[in-house]
């Protein structure tokens, strides 16, 4: 069965990047040159994906029913951090048909994984 670093590696990978309109960071007026002594001048600590396997778990995926892909997508990418009550109600099913659903999905998504894995 495919793990859930996986899965959550291939939830950053879909999230990765910006998208949409750049958000401005400085205010219009004269008040948007003020710096306040409390910045902190430093890089924010980031977590990049494995892209290579975020973009082959992502071909699997795309490979796999409707279903399957939507329960995948509401679960890590949508949802990640409800619980699987509010994710079924979003996808309008029961909790036990969302868990048997997850269960397939994983299943039908390693099977891809495996079928397109080289063999060394």
């Amino acid at each position: 069965m495919i793990s859930e670093d996986r899965l959550r590696n291939w939830a950053f990978y879909c999230a990765w990047g910006h998208v949409g309109p750049e958000h401005r960071t400085q205010c219009a007026s004269a008040e948007g040159n003020y710096e306040s002594e409390d910045v902190f001048e430093g890089e924010e600590p980031r977590i990049e994906p494995d892209m290579i396997d975020g973009q082959m778990v992502e071909d699997a995926v795309r490979e796999l029913p409707d279903v399957s892909r939507r329960v995948l997508k509401a679960r890590y990418i949508q949802y990640p951090y409800n619980l699987s009550h509010n994710v079924a109600q979003r996808l309008r099913m029961s909790t036990d048909k969302l868990e048997a659903e997850l269960h397939i999905a994983k299943r039908r998504l390693n099977e891809r994984l495996q079928r397109n894995s080289p063999r060394f």
